[in-house]
């Protein structure tokens, strides 16, 4: 596995070391200079929304804007419809410093890049964006009290992780690929085709992703994606449920990873985060003639306990509701 972290984390305790000792006339900290940047570029923001930005909990956020306050370099002005709000924006002292912290940054970001082409200078931020929203995923996945999950096997770590919106086109490929290949063969290729496009269009993909009730994982094998699951809880579940139910809606490995105990994973992980939202059922539809799926789940644990009909071009299908009880 490449190793990125590392060099990223010593690249940012250098220059925050480096910042520490250049602000020390302002009594500020690389930690404070980060907020006060995201005032000045966005004045009257509101707290919340400056931890969203910066990634850091509540009590963070609250204690580093107490400071600047503190140090007369920030201000709190009260939202005019609700005074329960508070905007924050810099004072006189906090623009007359904003200059010399932008200096600095405009300074390291050119020696950073020091030796780097235009192209590759350009190429480096696209790669970073691309870390940045997958680890911008991950955070907003534990913030709603979910656990990350690693599995092992062989030596090889195999993580189920959150799919992001950049990641659509990965998401799209493999739901089209994997859709075929499960049900491909008993379905007229006309009918098929229209639903590939229905169900996977960007724009539904897009609607889904950005759904905070559904929740897209990808499983990985080998450093390559080996499957994906799609769970929906509260008004995002495709039947009407009881508030405590969570809904697997897609479950799928993709043909050269089978047999590989990855679709366990997936139900495990699914089961996890019904624990983690308060949900004590979990249920799933399969299509009735496919055996081995129903199996698998009886297998699981999980029981029939009604039918719907799926409907697929012209073609209606019946699918058993299958539905697994957790023990709180």
């Amino acid at each position: 596995m490449t190793e990125i972290l590392r060099p990223i984390g010593v690249i940012a305790r250098a220059l925050e070391s480096i910042a520490n000792i250049e602000f020390q006339q302002y009594d500020l900290t690389r930690g404070q200079y980060l907020y006060l940047v995201r005032i000045a570029e966005q004045p009257g923001i509101i707290q919340e929304r400056l931890g969203e930005l910066l990634k850091v909990d509540r009590a963070t956020v609250t204690r580093a804007v107490q400071q600047l306050i503190k140090h007369g370099l920030v201000e709190r002005h009260p939202d005019r419809t609700n005074r329960k709000i508070k905007h924050l924006y810099l004072s006189e002292a906090g623009r007359a410093v904003y200059p010399a912290i932008k200096a600095e940054n405009n300074y390291s970001n050119q020696m950073a890049l020091t030796g780097l082409t235009t192209d590759e200078a350009h190429n480096l931020e696209a790669l970073l964006n691309k870390v940045s929203a997958n680890v911008a995923a991950n955070w907003d996945l534990v913030k709603k009290g979910h656990v990350r999950h690693y599995y092992n096997k062989g030596g090889i770590t195999m993580p189920i992780q959150a799919v992001t919106l950049n990641q659509l086109p990965d998401l799209q490929s493999i739901s089209r690929e994997t859709f075929t290949a499960t049900f491909g063969a008993e379905n007229a290729a006309e009918d098929l085709a229209n639903y590939l496009e229905e169900a996977y269009n960007t724009d539904r993909l897009t609607s889904e992703l950005e759904n905070p009730d559904s929740f897209f994982y990808f499983i990985y094998q080998d450093g390559e994606v080996a499957g994906y699951l799609k769970l929906n809880i509260d008004g995002a579940q495709t039947e009407k449920a009881a508030p405590d139910s969570l809904e697997i809606e897609r479950i799928y490995i993709r043909q050269s990873f089978k047999r590989l105990g990855l679709g366990t994973q997936l139900i495990n992980h699914a089961l996890a985060v019904a624990q983690q939202f308060h949900k004590t059922n979990v249920w799933l539809g399969v299509w009735e003639p496919n055996t081995a799926a129903l199996n698998f789940y009886k297998n699981l644990g999980f029981s029939q306990v009604g039918d719907h009909i799926f409907q697929l071009g012209s073609d209606a299908q019946r699918d058993l509701i299958m539905q697994k009880t957790l023990t709180v």
